[in-house]
């Protein structure tokens, strides 16, 4: 279950530029916002398994979701301008 955010983050960036390539900026909200349903699931079935054991398990399971919020947010930010990078290879292909 934790091997998967490394690609998931990997494929956010690469979202970006084929969303700007393809010219549909309300689209960028989805990966994201499908990413961020895919975190709180997990957190979910993290505590889950933790259920009523001690302490520092539901601190374990709290570092996960905003380690993973953290990321998610930096991602989202570093892929604005990624979108715009894909809008201008975009420009640049058809007008050649």
């Amino acid at each position: 279950m934790f091997q998967i955010m490394r690609h998931i983050f990997a494929g956010l960036p690469i979202a970006s530029v084929l969303i700007g390539f393809a010219g549909q900026p309300a689209a960028l909200v989805v990966p994201p916002a499908l990413t961020a349903g895919f975190v709180l699931i997990r957190d979910r079935i993290i505590r889950r398994r933790v259920g009523l054991a001690a302490w520092p398990s539901d601190g374990f399971a709290r570092h996960v979701l905003v380690d993973d919020l953290g990321w998610l947010l930096f991602l989202t930010l570093a892929g604005l301008p990624l979108f715009f990078i894909g809008t201008l290879l975009r420009g640049l292909l058809i007008a050649a």
